[in-house]
Formats: structure tokens, C-alpha cells, sequence
């Protein structure tokens, strides 16, 4: 990718990796993340729609300072603001419960596939009807398809009449929007300068990660609460909360 998607690159690889089959090693390596190269597309084939503008991100001064401050680049940064936005809708907004049962079966087989390349799979009926898959070949085809395509693939199983539902309709809380923003961004911010907490009011400067993060949120509409603004609390107590737990949903859409 171009420099001014480095940040872009940075999270797409961490939360959504894209592996290679290497024929001449016999390995797998991490390459350039298919959603981030989906995002890259999007951006410029002018699919991509945020209800706001660079022009506000560059007038809110709080996070301007914030930004060039720790040493961020404002104008990467600008890309990784409009990645996120779409991976957090594309994630939490008309999205479909996937069964818990469900869920749980193919991330076991997705996860067991991964860890024993060796491993036979093997579809049968009764004692005298089955198949088995041995080839390495079609072994390494699944596992791609596993790790390039798990939204995907999710998505379309989520159409089959198991899952009992109709469509996509589910909106996600905001607490589950905030959330995957902080998993966003908080690594990325991690990588620069230390933090500093001599300053949190929002007419100073502030090194505060998680206060930035709680700033970008209201900025993103995610909440309407002033809070967000003035200190981190709010989005400490929603990410200690809800980091862990299990997400078991699936969007529609998997551009």
C-alpha cells in the first residue's frame, strides 16, 4: 500500500490478517490484509460514506493536539479515522446472531484446522458412506479460505434457515461500537510516545491514549455524552467491560 494507508496497513494486518501459501517453503506468511486492500477500493472508487468531513477532523483542535503531540501523522491518520468508522459499522450495524452452537463448532474446526496442517477431514454418514480430504492441496485451500474469508463465509452461512432468523437487522449497542474503535486504535497509539498526564483538559494538550480514543468516539457520534470529552472514565469502564467478551454476530457485507 501507499504511505498514507501505513496506519491503515498497522490495524488491517493486527485485526483482520491475511495469510499466503509459500509452495517453494511450505509455509504460511502473513501478507497485506484483504480488508484493508477492500477499504483502499472503496475509498477510491468513492463507495466509501462517513457522516463526517476532514475539514471537521482538522478543526477539532483536541485531537489535532493530541495527535501531533504523541507524533502521529494527522493526514495517515485521517485514512485510519475512516477505516475504522467502516469497520466498526460494517460490524455492529445490520448485523445477524449467529447461534451460539453454531458459532462455537466453526470457530473449533477453523482453530484445530490451523494448528494441525496434517490433519485429515473427513465427512461420513453410517459406516459405509463418507469422504475424506487428504491432499495438502486442498487442505491449503481450505485454510486460506479460512483465513482470507471468515467474514464472508460467516455471512453466507448466516442466510441458511439453522440460524431461524430473517435477514440482517440487528444494530449493536454502542458499548460494542467503542469498543471495537479502542481495539483499533489503542495498539497503534501504543507505539509512540509515552504517555503523559499532566494535561487533561480538553483546551490543553493531552498525551492520553484512552482520552483520544474517548474524544474520536464522540467525534464519531458513537455517543452524545460530554463525558467523553473531559476524561476516560466513561471509555475505561466500557472497555474493561466489554474487551472480553465474545462477539457472535455477522454482517451482511463483506466488501
Amino acid at each position: 500500500m501507499e504511505p498514507l494507508y501505513d496506519y491503515v496497513s498497522e490495524i488491517a494486518n493486527r485485526m483482520y490478517p491475511t495469510w499466503e501459501f509459500d509452495d517453494s517453503c511450505g509455509e504460511y506468511f502473513q501478507t497485506d490484509s484483504f480488508r484493508g486492500w477492500d477499504f483502499v477500493h472503496q475509498l477510491e472508487d468513492g463507495r466509501l460514506k462517513c457522516p463526517f468531513t476532514k475539514e471537521q477532523y482538522l478543526e477539532n483542535t483536541p485531537i489535532i493536539r493530541s495527535l501531533r503531540a504523541i507524533g502521529i501523522d494527522t493526514e495517515k491518520f485521517w485514512m485510519a479515522m475512516l477505516f475504522v468508522y467502516d469497520v466498526v459499522r460494517e460490524q455492529t450495524e445490520n448485523v445477524q446472531q449467529v447461534p451460539t452452537s453454531v458459532f462455537e463448532e466453526f470457530r473449533t474446526f477453523a482453530k484445530y484446522l490451523q494448528e494441525n496442517p496434517d490433519a485429515k477431514i473427513r465427512a461420513w454418514r453410517g459406516r459405509e458412506h463418507g469422504a475424506t480430504l487428504e491432499s495438502d492441496l486442498a487442505k491449503r485451500m481450505l485454510g486460506k479460505l479460512l483465513a482470507d474469508n471468515v467474514a464472508e463465509l460467516y455471512a453466507k452461512l448466516s442466510n441458511t434457515r439453522s440460524f431461524g432468523l430473517d435477514g440482517f437487522s440487528v444494530n449493536l449497542k454502542s458499548c460494542y461500537k467503542i469498543t471495537l474503535a479502542v481495539k483499533c486504535f489503542l495498539p497503534l497509539l501504543e507505539k509512540f510516545k509515552e504517555e503523559d498526564n499532566r494535561s487533561t483538559n480538553p483546551n490543553k494538550v493531552s498525551y492520553n491514549r484512552m482520552l483520544l480514543i474517548s474524544r474520536i468516539v464522540y467525534f464519531f457520534g458513537y455517543t452524545d455524552n460530554p463525558k467523553f470529552l473531559d476524561n476516560d472514565e466513561s471509555i475505561s469502564g466500557i472497555w474493561t467491560s466489554y474487551k472480553d467478551k465474545e462477539w457472535t454476530t455477522v454482517g451482511a457485507n463483506f466488501r
